[in-house]
């Protein structure tokens, strides 16, 4: 009697033994294939509709029968069938942005495990095509917040030619008879400044972006006299470095703190605005520090970066905003600072430049 309960404890060991590798068996092919359909989607690029496509090469191998969607890219809608449209249907949808997905997917009609590993196969796929498409629409996103950036950088840029020319016309017609060699030597420092901010804008309209030159030496001091000439500002500048930044985002963030300074000058009425520039070099870093001891002092320094946001009625509020974007993609840095009883000051931080020179 003993022995014959032995052999029926053997017995339900062998068969729960059997059934425990079976199932280990089918979990492992399933983890197996939700592994190659990862793989696959990562090898497409994750690109929805080509994974669609493709994905079902792997999922014959599965118990599944066949699956069909109708997919809504960006408008365009297609709908295709792979597989045998037989079995029991499980219809699911998923919408991202202007992509919408309804997959419809034909099981066997086996119970238990089966099922169980069907569903799992399902959820892998799904989540998939979800992530693709919620990867092509921060991809999108990001597309066209550059380019509504790059479009208010522009539109900056082009009031700032605007704002040089009615500068020029009111300095021509300031000019007292008999003094018209200033008109010329004016016109000598500012022409060809707007042509090179207007050749600027059409070479990023044109290609898409400005080329860059970074690494190329850049002095600071004539850089500054020539701007300081062009807004009619008068300078001071103690120190000199070369630093290493693209010359085109140096002169536009000097453009911005500049013309901050010139739009303050004529709101309050000032003539012949000083402005107190000190260099400075240390390390890797070339300093340079903006003042204007005779310029009201600012009422929200916090708020000097803030985009959108600006101290005049028709101002864009995107200056220094596009400043600070622009140097930091150079490696370099802007803030501001304003003491107690102090004018604002501005930071610029730029990278030294191999052939750097000081001079007092």
């Amino acid at each position: 009697m003993i022995e014959q309960f032995h052999l029926y404890l053997i017995l339900i060991g062998l068969t729960i033994g059997s059934v425990m590798a079976a199932l280990w068996y089918k979990a492992r092919q399933a983890s197996m294939l939700n592994l190659e359909l990862i793989r696959l989607n990562e090898q497409l690029g994750f690109d929805a509709p080509a994974f669609l496509r493709h994905a079902w090469g792997l999922l014959a191998r599965s118990s599944l029968r066949g699956m069909q969607w109708e997919l809504d890219w960006f408008g365009v809608q297609t709908r295709e069938e792979v597989g045998v449209a037989k079995g029991r249907p499980a219809q699911h949808r998923v919408e991202v942005g202007e992509m919408a997905l309804v997959l419809t997917v034909y099981r066997h009609d086996g119970r238990g495990e089966q099922r169980y590993f069907e569903e799992g196969l399902i959820e892998t796929l799904l989540l998939l095509l979800r992530t693709d498409m919620l990867i092509k629409a921060g991809t999108t996103d990001a597309a066209l917040s550059h380019m509504s950036k790059l479009n208010l950088f522009l539109q900056h840029d082009m009031k700032n030619i605007a704002q040089f020319i009615q500068l020029m016309s009111d300095q021509l017609a300031a000019v007292p008879a008999g003094k018209e060699h200033k008109v010329l030597d004016y016109l000598r420092v500012a022409t060809p400044l707007i042509r090179h901010r207007a050749d600027r804008i059409v070479r990023t309209l044109t290609v898409g972006a400005a080329p860059s030159a970074a690494g190329q030496p850049v002095p600071l001091r004539p850089l500054l006299e020539k701007l300081c000439a062009l807004y009619d500002l008068e300078c001071q500048i103690d120190g000199d470095a070369a630093v290493a930044t693209d010359p085109n985002v140096l002169e536009t963030v000097l453009d911005n703190i500049l013309k901050n300074y010139k739009d303050a000058s004529a709101r309050e009425n000032i003539t012949h605005l000083l402005l107190e520039f000190t260099v400075t070099a240390q390390n890797d870093t070339v300093q340079l520090t903006v003042q204007a001891p005779a310029a009201p002092r600012a009422a929200a320094p916090e708020r000097m970066f803030e985009p959108f946001w600006s101290s005049t009625p028709d101002g864009l509020g995107i200056g220094l905003y596009q400043a600070r974007h622009l140097i930091e993609m150079q490696g370099g840095s802007l803030s501001v600072s304003q003491d107690d009883g102090q004018p604002l000051r501005f930071h610029l931080h730029c990278p030294v430049a191999d052939s750097t020179g000081l001079s007092s």
